[in-house]
């Protein structure tokens, strides 16, 4: 069967029509999996609580209002005008929940289906985004292919598309930022290589890539402020590879701060008018928190955010489902976003139910994405390849930053920004093992292990499901989907 089915793909990828009737197949089965039954449950869940109320008002009025205690239940029930007068306190910035209000906007504020709208809508369309990505740095529209279908069917990449929180939208713009990036690095290979360069300024040139990874970091660090980490880690990258393609080149060094000056220009003051321009409706209203604190708007827009810094460096607050940076990788504590155990209840054609949504990663793909990531890491530092060296800035901005935080309240979801570089990872590897090989010597059988793989991810994927996409199940179903009881 498995032999068939290898024959079969092959005579499929040989059409010169695989790559876009993948990329359109691959991203339908990821919007199925972002959009089916995204209107349940009709609950705020887990964070939903704060930021859709939150963007509802930052849409009505230009800036977060405060609500009375326990709002849920009339807002759910789509009685939404229950927010207070005084301005709230908030320590993200808006550009995030200005995403979220357009599907309430859209849709209505009674709609949990609105609620999740966008998030989903960015989630779906982070899978072609991350094909484009895949195929300049692989070169091989199959495995392309299979990155798509991988974060297509990736368990915290569904939840975190599936759930009206800041994350999900931070993570879709920082892979917008990371494919301009790629687009930049290989122009500038291109021209470097492709000119006979003299002079002290030899090789210094505006690059409209970077301007356009500018803004969507600045929209990422408008999500969250972990967008920073992004912009900072680009931008040494670029430093870093300007000096290596110079060096392997023959090419004068003198020209390198010249260039790298240029880089940051072009980098980051967009960046920052992108993160301010988030923050347009506070700006232009007086009634926002801490709106009128000092005599200028920008001054008070700087008292603002020194206030919500000692909030984020002081946050230790003991939550259940906490987990630091190690324990991302590890899966040790997926974080369980809602659960409901009906009995004597109908559910469908079930009496009794349980519906649950948990944030985890999809094992197999977790687990050797992390392998192929520390092989990344290592082929980068010994060898200093080009697209190694995107795939491993891309996760060491995403995920070392945090290891600095271990006594501050971290969650495992905020791995999903660091996902698709898993992936990237996984798929790179596996391309090279494709072409190489190192356990198994004839062609055809690594090509019947990586479709063993793939046929294996699948079948994890009906596996969780339910978990993911929040499906009513049997009690005994959720409980053999926790395997093991510190994911519970």
């Amino acid at each position: 069967m498995i032999e068939r089915l290898r024959l079969e793909i092959r005579h499929l990828v040989a059409s010169k029509y695989f790559g876009p009737f993948s990329t359109i197949a691959i991203t339908l089965l990821g919007a199925i999996l972002r959009f089916g039954n995204l209107a349940n449950p009709h609950v705020l869940v887990f964070d939903e609580t704060y930021y859709v109320k939150d963007a509802y008002t930052l849409g009505l009025f230009g800036f977060e209002r405060n609500w009375p205690d326990d709002p849920n239940p009339d807002f759910e029930a789509g009685s939404t005008d229950g927010y207070l007068d005084t301005s709230a306190y908030v320590v993200h910035p808006p550009i995030g929940k200005w995403v979220i209000y357009l599907g309430i906007h859209l849709f209505g504020p009674a709609s949990s289906f609105g609620w999740r709208f966008s998030v989903a809508l960015l989630g779906t369309l982070a899978i072609p985004l991350l094909i484009a990505v895949a195929r300049r740095l692989i070169g091989s529209k199959v495995f392309a292919a299979l990155a798509g279908l991988f974060l297509a069917i990736e368990g915290t990449s569904i939840v975190l598309a599936r759930t009206a929180i800041l994350d999900g939208v931070l993570a879709f713009f920082v892979l917008l930022g990371f494919y301009f990036l790629v687009r930049d690095q290989q122009a500038a290979s291109q021209r470097l290589a492709g000119k006979f360069l003299i002079g002290a300024n030899a090789g210094i040139s505006f690059r409209p890539w970077l301007l356009l990874s500018g803004i969507a970091l600045g929209l990422a660090t408008g999500t969250k402020w972990s967008g920073l980490y992004f912009v900072a880690a680009f931008g040494l990258y670029t430093l870093l590879s300007d000096y290596l393609s110079r060096k392997r080149l023959g090419i004068s060094h003198s020209s390198l701060l010249g260039q790298a000056a240029l880089n940051a220009i072009t980098l980051v003051p967009v960046s920052i008018a992108v993160y301010i321009l988030g923050w347009l409706g506070w700006i232009t209203t007086s009634g926002g928190w801490g709106r009128d604190a000092k005599s200028t708007w920008w001054e008070s827009l700087f008292a603002y955010h020194e206030n919500a810094l000692s909030f984020h460096v002081g946050l230790s607050t003991p939550h259940p489902y906490s987990s630091n940076a190690i324990g991302w990788l590890l899966n040790l504590r997926p974080t369980a976003f809602y659960f409901e155990k009906f009995e004597d209840e109908t559910c469908g054609i079930l009496k009794d139910c349980v519906v649950a949504i948990t944030a985890l990663p999809h094992p197999l793909i977790w687990a050797v994405g992390v392998i192929a990531i520390l092989w990344i890491l290592k082929r980068f530092f010994f060898t200093g390849e080009l697209s190694a060296g995107l795939i491993s800035v891309g996760f060491l901005a995403g995920w070392a930053p945090w290891m600095v935080y271990f006594s501050r309240t971290t969650f495992s979801f905020y791995s999903v920004v660091i996902a698709p570089f898993l992936i990237l990872a996984l798929v790179y590897m596996l391309h090279r093992y494709w072409r190489r090989g190192f356990l198994f010597g004839r062609h055809s059988q690594r090509e019947r292990i990586i479709i063993w793989f793939v046929l294996l991810a699948m079948l994890l994927l009906g596996y969780f499901l339910s978990l993911w996409m929040g499906l009513p199940v049997p009690y005994w179903a959720w409980r053999i989907q926790m395997w093991f009881p510190f994911w519970i």
